[in-house]
């Protein structure tokens, strides 16, 4: 659980099932292609679905629960990722999206809008922000040239 701090509410970010996630983005090769380079870069990683094509998953890859949204920090350019299911709806197949231009991911399904961009995964309206919930997180480790998502 973390806080928010504009609004010192505690943001409960532990709604969906804690499911293994390993991406290895660790090579200069790797994190150029399918790491986010720039602030406002995002990316999408479903291993079962086979997001990105062209990403080599191997036997202990692992995107989570409903996927994993990569992220590039607006201000710092720092990565950050976050489980793509709606903590909302905590069903693996109720995913959320990122809607251009505010960069802010949305679930079509109960219209929650969460700040991924700078807030940590933090309910900005609907349902999950009348719950105060918010979107799980996933560690992103520095490694070599790139970095590693994992839980």
């Amino acid at each position: 659980m973390f806080v928010v701090a504009q609004s010192c509410t505690k943001i409960n970010d532990e709604q969906i099932p804690s499911y293994p996630v390993n991406l290895n983005l660790s090579t200069a090769g790797y994190w150029q292609t399918y790491g986010v380079t720039s602030p406002g870069m995002y990316r999408v990683f479903n291993a079962v679905e086979h997001i990105p094509a062209n990403y080599p998953y191997v036997a202990t890859s692992r995107t989570g629960f409903g996927g994993v949204l990569l992220v590039s920090d607006i201000y710092s350019g720092e990565p950050m990722a976050y489980d793509m299911s709606c903590p909302v709806e905590r069903r693996a197949d109720v995913r959320i999206r990122i809607e251009e231009p505010s960069y802010e991911a949305v679930c079509d399904k109960c219209g929650s809008r969460y700040d991924v961009m700078s807030g940590w995964g933090a309910p900005l309206s609907g349902k999950a922000f009348v719950q105060k919930v918010g979107l799980s997180r996933y560690s992103v480790v520095k490694t070599g040239s790139g970095y590693n998502v994992i839980n």
